[in-house]
Protein backbone atom coordinates (compact mmCIF):
# COMPACT_ATOMS: atom_id res chain seq x y z
CA UNK A 1 0.00 0.00 0.00
CA UNK A 2 2.53 2.38 1.24
CA UNK A 3 4.57 1.98 -2.34
CA UNK A 4 1.73 2.62 -4.42
CA UNK A 5 1.46 5.77 -2.58
CA UNK A 6 5.07 6.74 -3.09
CA UNK A 7 5.12 5.63 -6.93
CA UNK A 8 3.57 9.34 -8.10
CA UNK A 9 5.86 11.09 -6.63
CA UNK A 10 8.67 9.11 -7.40
CA UNK A 11 7.63 9.48 -11.09
CA UNK A 12 7.22 13.06 -11.23
CA UNK A 13 10.52 13.19 -9.85
CA UNK A 14 11.81 11.57 -12.45
CA UNK A 15 10.28 13.00 -15.33
CA UNK A 16 11.23 16.73 -13.81
CA UNK A 17 15.17 15.29 -13.94
CA UNK A 18 14.68 14.47 -17.11
CA UNK A 19 13.30 17.46 -18.53
CA UNK A 20 16.00 19.46 -16.68
CA UNK A 21 18.53 17.49 -18.43
CA UNK A 22 16.85 18.54 -21.50
CA UNK A 23 16.97 22.17 -20.91
CA UNK A 24 13.38 22.03 -22.37
CA UNK A 25 12.53 25.16 -23.79
CA UNK A 26 8.83 26.09 -25.80
CA UNK A 27 7.98 29.30 -27.81
CA UNK A 28 4.85 31.24 -26.82
CA UNK A 29 3.07 34.37 -27.78
CA UNK A 30 2.10 36.63 -24.83
CA UNK A 31 -0.28 39.57 -23.76
CA UNK A 32 1.63 42.54 -21.38
CA UNK A 33 0.21 42.09 -17.82
CA UNK A 34 0.66 39.41 -15.08
CA UNK A 35 1.05 36.16 -15.03
CA UNK A 36 -1.91 35.20 -13.21
CA UNK A 37 -0.82 34.05 -9.78
CA UNK A 38 2.05 31.92 -11.18
CA UNK A 39 5.35 32.33 -9.21
CA UNK A 40 7.30 30.36 -12.43
CA UNK A 41 10.68 32.08 -12.70
CA UNK A 42 10.60 30.86 -16.55
CA UNK A 43 7.86 33.14 -17.18
CA UNK A 44 7.93 35.00 -20.03
CA UNK A 45 8.32 38.50 -19.32
CA UNK A 46 5.66 41.20 -20.70
CA UNK A 47 5.13 41.85 -24.40
CA UNK A 48 3.46 42.73 -27.59
CA UNK A 49 0.35 40.86 -28.53
CA UNK A 50 1.55 38.42 -31.06
CA UNK A 51 4.97 38.68 -30.74
CA UNK A 52 6.40 35.03 -30.55
CA UNK A 53 9.51 34.23 -28.24
CA UNK A 54 11.51 31.36 -26.78
CA UNK A 55 11.05 30.72 -23.11
CA UNK A 56 12.42 28.27 -21.11
CA UNK A 57 9.92 25.93 -19.85
CA UNK A 58 9.03 25.80 -16.04
CA UNK A 59 9.95 23.05 -14.00
CA UNK A 60 7.86 20.99 -12.17
CA UNK A 61 6.77 22.59 -8.57
CA UNK A 62 7.47 25.84 -9.79
CA UNK A 63 4.16 27.40 -9.80
CA UNK A 64 2.77 28.27 -6.02
CA UNK A 65 -0.47 27.81 -4.58
CA UNK A 66 -3.10 29.87 -3.92
CA UNK A 67 -2.89 31.98 -7.04
CA UNK A 68 -4.48 34.41 -5.51
CA UNK A 69 -6.28 35.59 -8.27
CA UNK A 70 -9.57 38.07 -8.20
CA UNK A 71 -10.47 36.05 -11.49
CA UNK A 72 -13.75 34.26 -11.78
CA UNK A 73 -13.58 30.79 -13.90
CA UNK A 74 -16.53 29.26 -15.32
CA UNK A 75 -16.38 25.05 -14.82
CA UNK A 76 -18.10 22.55 -16.04
CA UNK A 77 -18.18 18.82 -15.22
CA UNK A 78 -20.33 16.92 -17.51
CA UNK A 79 -19.60 13.87 -14.96
CA UNK A 80 -17.62 12.36 -12.65
CA UNK A 81 -16.84 14.92 -10.00
CA UNK A 82 -20.32 16.41 -10.42
CA UNK A 83 -22.49 17.15 -6.74
CA UNK A 84 -23.04 13.64 -4.60
CA UNK A 85 -26.28 13.05 -4.60
CA UNK A 86 -27.12 14.78 -1.12
CA UNK A 87 -25.72 18.46 -1.71
CA UNK A 88 -27.62 20.69 -4.00
CA UNK A 89 -25.26 23.56 -4.91
CA UNK A 90 -21.78 23.59 -5.21
CA UNK A 91 -21.68 26.30 -2.59
CA UNK A 92 -22.65 23.63 -0.08
CA UNK A 93 -20.04 21.13 -1.30
CA UNK A 94 -16.82 20.22 0.72
CA UNK A 95 -14.86 19.53 -2.30
CA UNK A 96 -15.52 22.11 -5.13
CA UNK A 97 -15.33 24.65 -2.25
CA UNK A 98 -12.17 23.82 -0.87
CA UNK A 99 -11.04 23.53 -4.55
CA UNK A 100 -11.58 27.43 -4.85
CA UNK A 101 -9.66 27.81 -1.86
CA UNK A 102 -6.90 25.56 -2.88
CA UNK A 103 -6.19 27.37 -6.06
CA UNK A 104 -6.93 30.42 -4.82
CA UNK A 105 -9.40 31.28 -7.60
CA UNK A 106 -13.21 32.24 -7.62
CA UNK A 107 -15.08 28.94 -9.84
CA UNK A 108 -18.44 29.33 -10.96
CA UNK A 109 -19.48 25.56 -11.38
CA UNK A 110 -22.15 24.18 -13.55
CA UNK A 111 -23.58 20.63 -14.20
CA UNK A 112 -25.67 19.09 -16.15
CA UNK A 113 -29.19 19.42 -15.19
CA UNK A 114 -30.40 16.43 -12.39
CA UNK A 115 -32.04 13.59 -14.82
CA UNK A 116 -30.50 14.77 -18.08
CA UNK A 117 -27.99 12.87 -19.57
CA UNK A 118 -24.77 14.43 -19.53
CA UNK A 119 -23.28 14.02 -23.23
CA UNK A 120 -26.88 15.23 -24.46
CA UNK A 121 -27.10 18.25 -21.70
CA UNK A 122 -23.24 19.10 -23.07
CA UNK A 123 -24.35 18.99 -26.86
CA UNK A 124 -26.75 21.66 -25.99
CA UNK A 125 -24.31 24.05 -24.83
CA UNK A 126 -22.39 23.78 -27.49
CA UNK A 127 -25.19 25.43 -29.44
CA UNK A 128 -23.77 28.77 -28.66
CA UNK A 129 -19.69 28.18 -28.24
CA UNK A 130 -19.75 31.94 -26.85
CA UNK A 131 -20.90 30.99 -24.05
CA UNK A 132 -19.33 27.72 -23.24
CA UNK A 133 -17.79 27.77 -19.51
CA UNK A 134 -14.01 28.41 -19.45
CA UNK A 135 -13.40 24.82 -18.08
CA UNK A 136 -14.92 21.91 -19.54
CA UNK A 137 -14.84 18.02 -18.44
CA UNK A 138 -15.78 16.12 -20.99
CA UNK A 139 -15.40 13.18 -23.63
CA UNK A 140 -14.06 14.75 -26.74
CA UNK A 141 -11.08 12.84 -27.83
CA UNK A 142 -11.68 11.56 -30.90
CA UNK A 143 -12.78 15.23 -32.52
CA UNK A 144 -9.99 17.27 -30.89
CA UNK A 145 -8.93 18.83 -34.45
CA UNK A 146 -12.22 19.56 -35.37
CA UNK A 147 -13.09 21.67 -31.94
CA UNK A 148 -9.59 23.31 -32.61
CA UNK A 149 -9.83 24.10 -35.54
CA UNK A 150 -13.59 25.30 -35.12
CA UNK A 151 -12.07 27.38 -32.31
CA UNK A 152 -14.15 26.12 -29.52
CA UNK A 153 -11.08 24.98 -27.60
CA UNK A 154 -7.73 25.69 -26.93
CA UNK A 155 -4.40 24.32 -28.82
CA UNK A 156 -2.41 24.58 -25.67
CA UNK A 157 1.25 23.27 -27.00
CA UNK A 158 2.85 26.57 -26.83
CA UNK A 159 1.59 27.20 -23.13
CA UNK A 160 1.63 23.50 -21.79
CA UNK A 161 5.18 23.77 -20.34
CA UNK A 162 5.59 27.16 -18.70
CA UNK A 163 1.90 27.19 -17.06
CA UNK A 164 1.22 23.30 -16.55
CA UNK A 165 5.07 22.02 -16.11
CA UNK A 166 4.06 19.27 -13.41
CA UNK A 167 1.40 18.01 -15.87
CA UNK A 168 3.94 18.03 -18.49
CA UNK A 169 5.81 16.26 -16.56
CA UNK A 170 3.90 13.62 -16.38
CA UNK A 171 3.06 13.06 -19.63
CA UNK A 172 6.11 12.48 -20.45
CA UNK A 173 6.68 9.57 -17.76
CA UNK A 174 5.43 7.80 -19.92
CA UNK A 175 4.95 7.75 -23.86
CA UNK A 176 1.32 5.93 -23.85
CA UNK A 177 0.06 9.32 -21.53
CA UNK A 178 1.70 11.55 -23.91
CA UNK A 179 0.72 10.54 -27.24
CA UNK A 180 -2.70 10.21 -25.55
CA UNK A 181 -3.31 13.74 -24.73
CA UNK A 182 -2.43 15.51 -28.39
CA UNK A 183 -3.29 15.66 -31.77
CA UNK A 184 -1.79 13.52 -34.17
CA UNK A 185 0.46 16.85 -35.95
CA UNK A 186 1.35 17.00 -31.99
CA UNK A 187 -1.05 19.21 -30.67
CA UNK A 188 -1.71 19.38 -26.71
CA UNK A 189 -5.51 20.21 -26.36
CA UNK A 190 -6.30 18.64 -23.07
CA UNK A 191 -5.79 17.41 -19.68
CA UNK A 192 -6.24 13.77 -19.20
CA UNK A 193 -7.78 11.74 -16.49
CA UNK A 194 -5.22 8.47 -15.59
CA UNK A 195 -5.22 5.91 -13.32
CA UNK A 196 -1.64 4.98 -10.95
CA UNK A 197 -1.33 1.57 -11.54
CA UNK A 198 -2.65 1.42 -15.27
CA UNK A 199 -4.66 -1.76 -16.35
CA UNK A 200 -5.29 -2.61 -12.73
CA UNK A 201 -7.74 0.18 -12.10
CA UNK A 202 -9.12 -0.09 -15.07
CA UNK A 203 -10.87 -3.75 -15.46
CA UNK A 204 -13.47 -2.83 -12.65
CA UNK A 205 -15.99 -4.85 -14.11
CA UNK A 206 -16.67 -8.29 -14.18
CA UNK A 207 -18.98 -11.46 -13.23
CA UNK A 208 -19.79 -11.97 -9.54
CA UNK A 209 -22.09 -15.27 -7.70
CA UNK A 210 -23.45 -16.09 -4.57
CA UNK A 211 -20.76 -17.82 -2.63
CA UNK A 212 -23.11 -19.39 0.16
CA UNK A 213 -25.27 -20.53 -2.73
CA UNK A 214 -22.36 -22.14 -4.41
CA UNK A 215 -21.57 -24.08 -1.33
CA UNK A 216 -24.69 -24.76 -0.51
CA UNK A 217 -24.92 -26.14 -4.46
CA UNK A 218 -21.54 -28.15 -3.94
CA UNK A 219 -20.31 -26.09 -6.98
CA UNK A 220 -16.76 -25.04 -7.32
CA UNK A 221 -16.23 -21.73 -8.61
CA UNK A 222 -16.96 -21.57 -12.78
CA UNK A 223 -14.15 -20.55 -14.99
CA UNK A 224 -14.78 -21.78 -18.00
CA UNK A 225 -17.96 -20.75 -19.70
CA UNK A 226 -19.32 -24.29 -19.53
CA UNK A 227 -19.43 -24.09 -15.95
CA UNK A 228 -20.48 -20.51 -15.79
CA UNK A 229 -23.76 -21.90 -17.87
CA UNK A 230 -23.83 -24.47 -15.48
CA UNK A 231 -24.32 -22.75 -12.39
CA UNK A 232 -26.79 -20.35 -14.19
CA UNK A 233 -28.31 -23.66 -14.37
CA UNK A 234 -28.57 -25.22 -10.94
CA UNK A 235 -29.10 -21.55 -9.42
CA UNK A 236 -32.63 -21.81 -11.29
CA UNK A 237 -33.59 -25.12 -10.37
CA UNK A 238 -32.53 -24.80 -6.91
CA UNK A 239 -34.00 -21.10 -6.04
CA UNK A 240 -35.47 -20.26 -8.93
CA UNK A 241 -32.94 -16.99 -9.72
CA UNK A 242 -31.50 -15.95 -13.24
CA UNK A 243 -28.34 -14.30 -14.11
CA UNK A 244 -28.55 -10.50 -14.22
CA UNK A 245 -26.80 -7.37 -14.82
CA UNK A 246 -27.61 -3.96 -14.76
CA UNK A 247 -27.26 -3.78 -18.71
CA UNK A 248 -27.24 -0.36 -18.97
CA UNK A 249 -24.33 0.91 -17.81
CA UNK A 250 -22.30 -2.33 -17.45
CA UNK A 251 -23.21 -5.48 -19.41
CA UNK A 252 -23.49 -3.95 -22.88
CA UNK A 253 -19.93 -2.81 -22.81
CA UNK A 254 -18.41 -6.23 -23.16
CA UNK A 255 -19.43 -8.39 -21.16
CA UNK A 256 -19.10 -12.47 -21.12
CA UNK A 257 -17.67 -11.96 -24.74
CA UNK A 258 -14.11 -12.95 -24.16
CA UNK A 259 -14.99 -16.58 -23.72
CA UNK A 260 -16.30 -16.50 -27.48
CA UNK A 261 -13.51 -14.99 -28.69
CA UNK A 262 -15.59 -11.90 -29.34
CA UNK A 263 -14.72 -7.89 -28.54
CA UNK A 264 -18.48 -6.66 -27.01
CA UNK A 265 -21.41 -7.11 -26.42
CA UNK A 266 -24.02 -3.99 -27.73
CA UNK A 267 -22.13 -1.37 -27.63
CA UNK A 268 -20.99 0.12 -30.60
CA UNK A 269 -20.18 4.19 -29.56
CA UNK A 270 -16.88 6.15 -29.80
CA UNK A 271 -14.59 3.80 -27.94
CA UNK A 272 -16.38 0.44 -27.63
CA UNK A 273 -17.46 -2.21 -29.57
CA UNK A 274 -14.24 -1.15 -32.04
CA UNK A 275 -11.23 -3.39 -31.47
CA UNK A 276 -8.09 -4.01 -33.65
CA UNK A 277 -6.21 -7.42 -33.82
CA UNK A 278 -3.01 -7.94 -35.44
CA UNK A 279 -3.41 -4.26 -36.69
CA UNK A 280 -6.53 -4.02 -38.33
CA UNK A 281 -9.93 -2.35 -37.09
CA UNK A 282 -13.01 -4.04 -36.77
CA UNK A 283 -16.51 -4.17 -35.33
CA UNK A 284 -16.78 -6.45 -32.79
CA UNK A 285 -20.93 -7.00 -33.72
CA UNK A 286 -19.71 -8.03 -37.68
CA UNK A 287 -18.01 -10.89 -36.42
CA UNK A 288 -18.61 -14.67 -36.26
CA UNK A 289 -17.59 -14.51 -32.90
CA UNK A 290 -19.77 -12.12 -31.54
CA UNK A 291 -22.74 -13.95 -33.33
CA UNK A 292 -22.10 -17.26 -31.52
CA UNK A 293 -21.65 -15.14 -28.11
CA UNK A 294 -25.21 -13.72 -28.56
CA UNK A 295 -26.29 -17.12 -30.13
CA UNK A 296 -25.60 -18.55 -26.59
CA UNK A 297 -27.34 -15.52 -24.64
CA UNK A 298 -30.46 -15.79 -26.80
CA UNK A 299 -30.61 -20.02 -25.72
CA UNK A 300 -29.94 -18.86 -22.22
CA UNK A 301 -32.60 -15.89 -22.57
CA UNK A 302 -35.32 -18.44 -23.93
CA UNK A 303 -34.47 -21.23 -21.24
CA UNK A 304 -35.41 -18.83 -18.84
CA UNK A 305 -32.06 -18.59 -17.42
CA UNK A 306 -31.58 -14.58 -18.04
CA UNK A 307 -34.12 -12.17 -16.16
CA UNK A 308 -36.48 -11.39 -18.94
CA UNK A 309 -35.61 -7.30 -17.61
CA UNK A 310 -32.06 -7.33 -17.91
CA UNK A 311 -32.08 -4.71 -20.62
CA UNK A 312 -33.49 -2.27 -18.67
CA UNK A 313 -31.72 -3.53 -15.44
CA UNK A 314 -29.29 -0.22 -13.88
CA UNK A 315 -27.42 0.10 -10.68
CA UNK A 316 -30.62 0.86 -8.92
CA UNK A 317 -33.20 -0.83 -10.37
CA UNK A 318 -31.31 -4.23 -10.25
CA UNK A 319 -30.85 -4.07 -6.44
CA UNK A 320 -34.45 -5.44 -5.67
CA UNK A 321 -33.96 -8.61 -7.67
CA UNK A 322 -30.00 -8.88 -5.71
CA UNK A 323 -31.64 -8.78 -2.24
CA UNK A 324 -34.52 -10.72 -2.59
CA UNK A 325 -32.84 -14.09 -4.07
CA UNK A 326 -33.43 -13.48 -7.51
CA UNK A 327 -30.28 -13.41 -9.06
CA UNK A 328 -27.09 -15.35 -7.71
CA UNK A 329 -24.97 -15.22 -10.68
CA UNK A 330 -24.37 -11.65 -12.34
CA UNK A 331 -21.76 -8.94 -14.06
CA UNK A 332 -21.06 -5.63 -12.24
CA UNK A 333 -18.43 -3.07 -10.96
CA UNK A 334 -16.30 -3.66 -8.09
CA UNK A 335 -18.41 -0.64 -6.31
CA UNK A 336 -21.03 -2.21 -6.44
CA UNK A 337 -20.18 -5.51 -5.59
CA UNK A 338 -18.97 -3.65 -2.72
CA UNK A 339 -22.03 -2.16 -2.21
CA UNK A 340 -24.28 -4.85 -2.11
CA UNK A 341 -22.23 -6.69 0.15
CA UNK A 342 -23.08 -3.41 2.74
CA UNK A 343 -26.07 -3.40 2.08
CA UNK A 344 -26.67 -6.76 3.19
CA UNK A 345 -24.54 -6.39 6.09
CA UNK A 346 -27.22 -3.51 7.01
CA UNK A 347 -30.35 -5.47 6.55
CA UNK A 348 -28.92 -8.36 9.33
CA UNK A 349 -27.41 -10.82 6.76
CA UNK A 350 -24.21 -11.99 5.44
CA UNK A 351 -21.99 -10.60 2.86
CA UNK A 352 -22.18 -13.34 0.21
CA UNK A 353 -21.28 -12.15 -3.11
CA UNK A 354 -17.44 -12.76 -4.45
CA UNK A 355 -15.65 -11.67 -7.48
CA UNK A 356 -15.46 -14.85 -9.97
CA UNK A 357 -13.10 -15.08 -13.50
CA UNK A 358 -14.28 -14.02 -17.00
CA UNK A 359 -14.98 -16.87 -18.15
CA UNK A 360 -13.03 -18.65 -20.84
CA UNK A 361 -13.92 -20.97 -23.28
CA UNK A 362 -13.97 -24.56 -22.80
CA UNK A 363 -10.33 -24.68 -24.41
CA UNK A 364 -9.11 -21.99 -21.92
CA UNK A 365 -8.60 -19.41 -24.50
CA UNK A 366 -10.48 -16.43 -23.85
CA UNK A 367 -10.38 -12.61 -26.40
CA UNK A 368 -10.76 -9.95 -24.30
CA UNK A 369 -12.04 -8.75 -21.15
CA UNK A 370 -13.74 -5.40 -20.02
CA UNK A 371 -10.35 -3.37 -19.37
CA UNK A 372 -8.15 -0.52 -20.71
CA UNK A 373 -4.58 1.09 -20.45
CA UNK A 374 -5.32 3.25 -17.62
CA UNK A 375 -6.46 6.73 -19.48
CA UNK A 376 -9.52 7.81 -19.17
CA UNK A 377 -11.77 9.02 -22.45
CA UNK A 378 -12.49 11.84 -20.69
CA UNK A 379 -10.86 15.03 -20.61
CA UNK A 380 -10.76 18.25 -19.48
CA UNK A 381 -10.14 21.29 -21.76
CA UNK A 382 -10.03 24.87 -22.00
CA UNK A 383 -12.68 26.92 -24.09
CA UNK A 384 -12.68 29.69 -26.46
CA UNK A 385 -14.62 31.85 -24.02
CA UNK A 386 -10.88 32.24 -22.01
CA UNK A 387 -9.10 35.10 -23.55
CA UNK A 388 -5.30 34.59 -23.52
CA UNK A 389 -4.47 35.67 -19.57
CA UNK A 390 -7.57 33.49 -19.10
CA UNK A 391 -6.11 30.47 -20.71
CA UNK A 392 -2.84 30.72 -18.49
CA UNK A 393 -4.44 31.11 -15.25
CA UNK A 394 -6.34 27.73 -16.23
CA UNK A 395 -3.59 26.19 -17.03
CA UNK A 396 -2.08 26.61 -13.90
CA UNK A 397 -5.51 25.61 -11.99
CA UNK A 398 -5.85 22.93 -13.64
CA UNK A 399 -2.23 22.09 -13.24
CA UNK A 400 -2.43 21.82 -9.69
CA UNK A 401 -3.85 17.76 -9.86
CA UNK A 402 -0.07 16.72 -11.30
CA UNK A 403 1.42 18.37 -8.03
CA UNK A 404 1.92 16.20 -5.01
CA UNK A 405 -0.18 18.92 -3.21
CA UNK A 406 -3.04 18.16 -6.10
CA UNK A 407 -2.68 14.74 -6.13
CA UNK A 408 -3.51 13.91 -2.30
CA UNK A 409 -6.56 16.87 -2.68
CA UNK A 410 -8.01 15.23 -5.74
CA UNK A 411 -8.02 12.03 -3.92
CA UNK A 412 -8.86 11.98 -0.66
CA UNK A 413 -9.58 15.66 -0.03
CA UNK A 414 -8.55 17.98 2.81
CA UNK A 415 -5.69 16.71 5.30
CA UNK A 416 -7.18 16.81 8.54
CA UNK A 417 -10.85 16.90 7.49
CA UNK A 418 -11.96 14.01 5.26
CA UNK A 419 -7.98 12.09 5.60
CA UNK A 420 -4.96 11.86 7.51
CA UNK A 421 -1.54 9.89 7.21
CA UNK A 422 -1.77 6.01 9.06
CA UNK A 423 1.00 5.11 10.98
CA UNK A 424 2.87 3.81 7.61
CA UNK A 425 2.42 7.20 6.21
CA UNK A 426 -0.19 5.90 3.94
CA UNK A 427 -3.12 8.68 3.20
CA UNK A 428 -6.37 7.21 5.19
CA UNK A 429 -10.11 8.86 5.43
CA UNK A 430 -11.23 9.91 8.86
CA UNK A 431 -14.46 8.95 10.73
CA UNK A 432 -16.42 11.84 8.80
CA UNK A 433 -15.86 9.57 5.88
CA UNK A 434 -16.02 6.51 6.98
CA UNK A 435 -18.57 6.91 9.81
CA UNK A 436 -21.07 8.65 6.69
CA UNK A 437 -24.13 6.26 6.15
CA UNK A 438 -24.30 8.16 2.73
CA UNK A 439 -23.23 6.00 -0.32
CA UNK A 440 -19.84 6.89 -1.89
CA UNK A 441 -19.59 10.15 0.84
CA UNK A 442 -15.80 10.36 -0.10
CA UNK A 443 -17.22 12.09 -3.36
CA UNK A 444 -18.25 14.63 -0.75
CA UNK A 445 -14.74 15.67 -0.31
CA UNK A 446 -12.85 14.38 -2.84
CA UNK A 447 -12.99 14.39 -7.06
CA UNK A 448 -11.39 11.12 -8.67
CA UNK A 449 -13.74 8.65 -6.81
CA UNK A 450 -14.77 8.18 -10.63
CA UNK A 451 -12.53 10.31 -13.21
CA UNK A 452 -11.22 13.92 -13.60
CA UNK A 453 -8.30 15.96 -14.66
CA UNK A 454 -5.88 13.65 -12.53
CA UNK A 455 -3.81 10.62 -11.39
CA UNK A 456 -6.40 8.67 -9.54
CA UNK A 457 -4.24 6.85 -6.62
CA UNK A 458 -4.64 3.20 -6.51
CA UNK A 459 -4.72 3.41 -2.71
CA UNK A 460 -8.09 5.52 -3.02
CA UNK A 461 -9.78 2.52 -4.63
CA UNK A 462 -8.82 -0.04 -1.83
CA UNK A 463 -9.98 2.61 1.21
CA UNK A 464 -13.52 3.02 -0.51
CA UNK A 465 -13.57 -0.49 -1.42
CA UNK A 466 -13.88 -3.73 1.27
CA UNK A 467 -10.74 -6.27 0.86
CA UNK A 468 -13.80 -8.74 -1.08
CA UNK A 469 -14.18 -6.27 -3.91
CA UNK A 470 -10.32 -5.70 -3.95
CA UNK A 471 -9.69 -8.81 -4.71
CA UNK A 472 -12.69 -9.44 -7.40
CA UNK A 473 -10.39 -6.99 -9.21
CA UNK A 474 -7.42 -8.99 -8.92
CA UNK A 475 -9.61 -11.71 -10.34
CA UNK A 476 -10.88 -9.95 -12.90
CA UNK A 477 -7.53 -8.36 -14.02
CA UNK A 478 -5.33 -11.34 -13.49
CA UNK A 479 -6.36 -13.12 -16.64
CA UNK A 480 -2.18 -14.52 -17.03
CA UNK A 481 -0.78 -13.51 -13.81
CA UNK A 482 2.29 -14.63 -14.74
CA UNK A 483 2.76 -13.58 -18.47
CA UNK A 484 2.55 -9.31 -18.29
CA UNK A 485 2.29 -9.36 -22.21
CA UNK A 486 -0.42 -11.84 -22.60
CA UNK A 487 -2.40 -10.21 -19.93
CA UNK A 488 -2.07 -6.72 -21.19
CA UNK A 489 -3.47 -8.64 -24.87
CA UNK A 490 -6.25 -9.23 -22.84
CA UNK A 491 -7.02 -6.69 -20.75
CA UNK A 492 -6.32 -3.68 -23.24
CA UNK A 493 -3.87 -4.31 -26.33
CA UNK A 494 -7.19 -5.14 -28.71
CA UNK A 495 -9.14 -2.06 -27.75
CA UNK A 496 -9.66 1.02 -29.77
CA UNK A 497 -6.99 3.46 -28.40
CA UNK A 498 -7.32 6.50 -26.38
CA UNK A 499 -6.58 9.49 -27.74
CA UNK A 500 -7.09 8.71 -31.48
CA UNK A 501 -7.92 11.86 -33.21
CA UNK A 502 -9.99 12.10 -36.61
CA UNK A 503 -8.91 14.67 -39.21
CA UNK A 504 -11.38 17.53 -39.60
CA UNK A 505 -12.37 15.91 -42.88
CA UNK A 506 -13.04 12.21 -41.23
CA UNK A 507 -14.33 14.34 -37.82
CA UNK A 508 -17.13 16.03 -40.41
CA UNK A 509 -17.78 12.79 -42.24
CA UNK A 510 -18.20 10.73 -39.25
CA UNK A 511 -20.84 13.35 -38.00
CA UNK A 512 -22.39 12.58 -41.47
CA UNK A 513 -21.98 8.73 -41.47
CA UNK A 514 -21.42 7.60 -38.83
CA UNK A 515 -24.54 8.37 -35.61
CA UNK A 516 -26.69 5.47 -36.24
CA UNK A 517 -24.98 2.41 -36.35
CA UNK A 518 -25.11 2.33 -32.84
CA UNK A 519 -28.06 2.30 -32.34
CA UNK A 520 -29.14 -0.02 -35.30
CA UNK A 521 -26.37 -2.47 -33.25
CA UNK A 522 -28.05 -2.21 -30.28
CA UNK A 523 -31.35 -2.64 -31.06
CA UNK A 524 -30.73 -5.93 -33.12
CA UNK A 525 -28.45 -6.71 -30.26
CA UNK A 526 -32.15 -6.77 -28.38
CA UNK A 527 -33.92 -8.79 -31.10
CA UNK A 528 -31.46 -11.28 -31.15
CA UNK A 529 -31.35 -11.65 -28.09
CA UNK A 530 -35.00 -11.85 -26.96
CA UNK A 531 -35.35 -13.96 -30.30
CA UNK A 532 -37.86 -11.78 -32.09
CA UNK A 533 -35.19 -11.68 -34.60
CA UNK A 534 -33.10 -15.38 -35.06
CA UNK A 535 -29.30 -14.63 -35.29
CA UNK A 536 -29.53 -18.69 -35.99
CA UNK A 537 -31.00 -18.01 -39.31
CA UNK A 538 -28.22 -17.45 -42.20
CA UNK A 539 -30.20 -15.73 -43.62
CA UNK A 540 -31.13 -13.32 -41.13
CA UNK A 541 -27.58 -12.65 -40.14
CA UNK A 542 -26.82 -12.11 -43.78
CA UNK A 543 -29.78 -9.40 -43.78
CA UNK A 544 -28.08 -7.89 -40.37
CA UNK A 545 -24.42 -7.49 -42.47
CA UNK A 546 -25.85 -6.16 -45.13
CA UNK A 547 -28.21 -3.92 -42.99
CA UNK A 548 -24.81 -2.68 -40.94
CA UNK A 549 -23.47 -1.48 -44.91
CA UNK A 550 -26.21 0.52 -44.84
CA UNK A 551 -25.02 2.55 -42.01
CA UNK A 552 -21.41 3.17 -44.27
CA UNK A 553 -20.18 0.17 -42.04
CA UNK A 554 -16.61 0.06 -45.15
CA UNK A 555 -16.31 3.65 -45.20
CA UNK A 556 -16.84 4.01 -41.12
CA UNK A 557 -14.18 1.27 -40.79
CA UNK A 558 -11.58 3.09 -43.43
CA UNK A 559 -11.75 6.03 -41.43
CA UNK A 560 -11.50 4.86 -37.94
CA UNK A 561 -8.11 2.62 -39.71
CA UNK A 562 -6.51 5.50 -41.22
CA UNK A 563 -7.28 7.29 -37.86
CA UNK A 564 -5.34 4.01 -35.93
CA UNK A 565 -2.17 3.98 -38.40
CA UNK A 566 -1.55 7.54 -37.74
CA UNK A 567 -2.00 7.30 -33.82
CA UNK A 568 0.26 4.27 -33.87
CA UNK A 569 2.87 6.57 -36.10
CA UNK A 570 2.80 9.27 -33.60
Amino acid sequence: MKRRWLKITSIVTVAAMLLVGCGSQTTTSTDSGSESGSSSEAAADSGDAGTSETVAAAEPGSITYPLNSDATISWYAQQDYTLHEKIADASESPFHTGLAEKLGVNIEWSFPTTGSDGTTYTTTLLADPTTLPNIMHVSWMNNANQYIEDEIIWDLTDYIQQYAPDYYAWLQSNPAYDRAMKTDDGRYYAFGFFREDGGWNDSYMGPVVRKDWLEECGLEVPTTISEFENVMRVFNEKYGATFNAPYSIRFKYHGLAGAFGAYGSSDASASNGWFVKDGVVGLAQAQPEWREYVSWLNKMWEEGLIDQDILTEDDTTIKDKIHNDKCGISYTSMGQLNNWNLEREAAGKEAVWIGIPNPTADDGSISSIFGGPGIGTQTTVITKTADEETVKLCLQMLNYAYTDEGFLYWNYGEEGVSWEYDEEGVPTFTSLVTDDPDTDPMTKYNGLTWGGPGVQATNLLYLKNSEVAIEANDTWYYVYPDDEEKNEAVTSGWKWPVGATYTIEEADEMDEIGQNIATYVEESFAAFLNGSKDIDDDAVWEQYLADLETYNLSRILEIRQACYDRYVAR
